[in-house]
Formats: structure tokens, sequence, C-alpha cells
């Protein structure tokens, strides 16, 4: 089932505890904005994190993020950039071993990738599938403005597992214009 973030921090605090049957908590830095949001429960076909594979978990989130950019009249995010998907990695990696869930500094992720836009969506839970985490991100104003930002031309998306087995995803977009 769906977990709540710990309270590690000032956003998560802010959120508060969702009950254990609700959806994924996350939370979104737009800019230099934090929202938050959580995916519906898990589907069937839902992923166990067991024998998650987080390449192709990676790639079918993209693909379903470009599907629904199509389908809103806008160009899909053309290429993984690998500065964006580093960063995506390394962050998911953090978040699973501190077992914080909060956001970075998007100014750093600019000055990093050399960027001028971006935007990044986190998502937390176990046995949830790459169309669920869509889903619940395009349900919240602030990661659904994240997914659909007709600027966002690169992505980068990391997943990894914690240690109790939930699913820890950071999928970041940016644009270079």
């Amino acid at each position: 089932m769906p977990r709540a973030p710990r309270p590690t921090s000032w956003r998560s605090r802010a959120v508060g505890v969702l009950p254990v049957y609700a959806a994924v908590a996350a939370v979104i830095a737009m800019c230099l904005c934090g929202v938050a949001a959580g995916p519906t429960p898990a589907a069937a076909g839902a992923v166990d994190a067991a024998v998650l594979d987080p390449d192709q978990f990676e790639n079918q989130i993209l693909a379903i993020a470009n599907r629904h950019r199509r389908a809103a009249g806008l160009r899909p995010v053309r290429s993984v950039n690998p500065c964006l998907d580093g960063l995506s990695e390394r962050w998911a990696l953090h978040l699973a071993t501190s077992g914080d869930f909060v956001h970075r500094d998007q100014r750093r992720i600019l000055r990093r990738c050399n960027l001028n836009w971006t935007g990044e969506n986190l998502i937390q839970g176990t046995a949830f599938t790459p169309a669920a985490a869509v889903k619940s991100w395009l349900r919240s104003p602030g990661h659904r403005a994240v997914l659909m930002k007709p600027r966002a031309t690169l992505g980068g998306i990391g997943i990894s597992i914690d240690d109790q087995g939930h699913i820890v995803g950071v999928l970041n977009f940016g644009d270079v214009s």
C-alpha cells in the first residue's frame, strides 16, 4: 500500500500524514515552489518492487507522459538528457536511502545542466504502475504543470527502491531556451 512521506522537512510536515489506505503522497517543485499530491491506489498489473526493472519503469513513464502531451497538442519531451537523468537517478537513490521525501533546490539543476527552466515531480509508494504515477501527477495542478509545460523538451527520470520496498521516483523536465 502507498505510504505518506516521513515528516522530515517543513514541506512534508505541512502536507501531514495521509491514512494508510490513501494514495501515495508526492511533492513537486515547479521552479522553486512545492505542491503536494498523491496517486490513485495501485491497479491490477501494479509493479512489485522486488521484480521492478527501473529502466523499463522509467521508459514507460516517459512514453505515457509524452502520450498525454501529444493528446494536448504539445510536443513530446524529445530526449532523455544525460545531466537531468543522472541527477534524477542520484536524487531517487538519495531519497530511498535517506528516508527523506523532499525536493532539491531547482537552481542547482539549472546550473549543473545549463538549463533555463526545470520542474521536478516526486512519487513514492508500493505496487503502482508507471501509468498510475503519471495519472496521479496529472490530477494535481502543480504536477500537471510540470508534465504539460509547453517548453519542456528534455527529461530525466530516476527510480529506486528503499529498504522497506517502496518505489521512489524522480522526474525532471527541463529546457535550454
